[in-house]
């Protein structure tokens, strides 16, 4: 299994944000696809058997869209709650270290 290792919160922000732009951008591709499959639903331009069957398969595949998008959400809301609670274990760290400077320091 591999192991995730945060060693600079602000960077594991700017991993966040791109899986969250990429988020959007497939959002927006699976939408495209809906509308582009409507269009081709027995038009003038495309009525046949074929259509039809090309139509069906397409909204079969569009089941998936948005559990992959459910997913990915979720991916995300878990990596902001990681950071969360690797900021609160920083935070925590930092305010034992101050608390305990003097027994930190040599030369007192």
């Amino acid at each position: 299994m591999n192991e995730i290792l945060i060693t600079d919160s602000s960077q594991f922000e700017n991993v966040i944000q791109n899986f969250e732009k990429s988020l959007a951008k497939i959002k927006e591709i699976f939408a495209n696809e809906r509308r582009n499959n409507e269009e081709i639903n027995a038009t003038d331009t495309w009525t046949s058997s074929t259509q039809e069957v090309i139509y069906r398969k397409q909204k079969e595949l569009e089941e998936n869209f948005t559990p992959i998008e459910e997913g990915l959400e979720l991916y995300i809301s878990f990596m902001r709650k990681t950071l969360e609670d690797y900021k609160k274990l920083e935070q925590t760290i930092n305010r034992n270290a101050e608390n305990n400077n003097f027994q930190l320091d040599v030369n007192s």
